[in-house]
């Protein structure tokens, strides 16, 4: 029983020994390569500082890392609460790299002329313009009273035909529409004329519905002709004797009277294409012998029917032409007729 007990036991120490080993040959094994890569590390890092300090860079790396550590200390004190100071420490002088100084910059007198150039060419532009804009100033200025002096001209040659005595109703109407039509007048000049324009075609309307009922007058009072009475022979040396004379039948009383009253007619029909106003006194004698005819020529017709189309007296339409005259008149004498 002794034996096997004993034999157990060094079983067991033999197994215990062994899980022993084990761990210790696994730990063994990162430590080992660990220390590999640090020495590596630590190869590579005085390879470069041995590079660095032979080009003359290591110090002022060294330098700056020192700066930048302080800087960082400095804010971090900074952010602290303060503490009442023990004592006064005078902080070493910190060593800051130096910059170069700036390389003077030397203009180039090339670039220098060229600009100026520019400038220059660009104030010739401008001044080029500005005198090219006053020239267009002063042509349109003076486009401007050439036309104000052509506008003035017109109306006064259109003053001067309405004025002229020689003028004619359809004349006088024509230059007041063209007056009417002219621009640079004012809207109460624009409205004067155009007012008087209206007046002169009322007239010139009325002229001519008293010359065309004049006319139908004067052809309704046509009187007969009558022939010859005296023979035609064969014998033509005879006919051509005979033919020398004539002998016609004496007209009556009536036929002249008719034709007394139509050659009147007539004669009013060009006096007032001439503007040439027949007395009161005449015409209202005139116009009640036509009246009695026209009675005469339709008796059915009732007296207050008949209508003979013209006036009782020409006083109205001459006072028209005086007021158109008048008109054109004052504004040839006054300051807008000048524009």
């Amino acid at each position: 029983m002794s034996d096997n007990r004993d034999e157990k036991k060094d079983e067991v120490d033999k197994a215990s020994s062994a899980s022993a080993v084990h761990p210790l040959e696994e730990n063994s094994k990162p430590a080992s390569t660990l220390s590999r890569v640090f020495g590596f590390l630590l190869l590579v890092i005085v390879i470069i500082a041995g590079g660095l300090a032979a080009n003359g860079q290591l110090m002022p790396m060294i330098d700056s890392i020192k700066a930048s550590l302080e800087s960082q200390q400095a804010t971090e004190t900074e952010g602290m609460p303060a503490e009442p100071e023990v004592a006064e420490i005078k902080p070493e002088p910190v060593s800051r790299p130096v910059a170069p100084e700036p390389e003077p910059v030397v203009p180039d007198v090339s670039s220098t002329v060229a600009a100026s150039r520019e400038a220059e060419a660009l104030l010739s532009t401008i001044e080029q313009l500005r005198a090219e804009l006053q020239n267009m100033e002063a042509s349109q200025k003076s486009l401007q009273r050439g036309l104000r002096e052509q506008q003035r001209m017109n109306l006064q040659v259109r003053l001067r035909w309405i004025t002229d005595p020689a003028s004619r109703a359809p004349q006088i109407q024509l230059a007041w529409e063209e007056i009417s039509l002219l621009p640079g007048l004012s809207s109460a000049e624009r409205s004067r004329a155009e007012e008087m324009h209206t007046l002169a075609r009322a007239n010139v309307q009325k002229l001519n519905a008293w010359q065309a009922a004049l006319l139908k007058w004067i052809d309704a009072l046509e009187t007969p002709t009558h022939q010859d009475v005296m023979p035609k022979p064969e014998h033509p040396w005879l006919a051509w004797i005979v033919g020398q004379f004539h002998l016609r039948q004496a007209p009556t009383v009536e036929s002249r009277r008719l034709g007394s009253l139509r050659d009147r007619l007539q004669h009013v029909s060009r006096s007032l294409t001439l503007e040439q106003w027949p007395a009161d006194g005449e015409w209202q004698s005139l116009h009640a012998e036509l009246l009695l005819q026209a009675k005469a020529m339709h008796p059915e017709t009732a007296e207050s029917a008949i209508d003979l189309g013209l006036p009782e007296n020409f006083t109205a339409i001459q006072e028209d032409m005086n007021t158109l005259r008048d008109a054109a008149r004052q504004w040839a004498q006054s300051a807008q007729g000048a524009f």
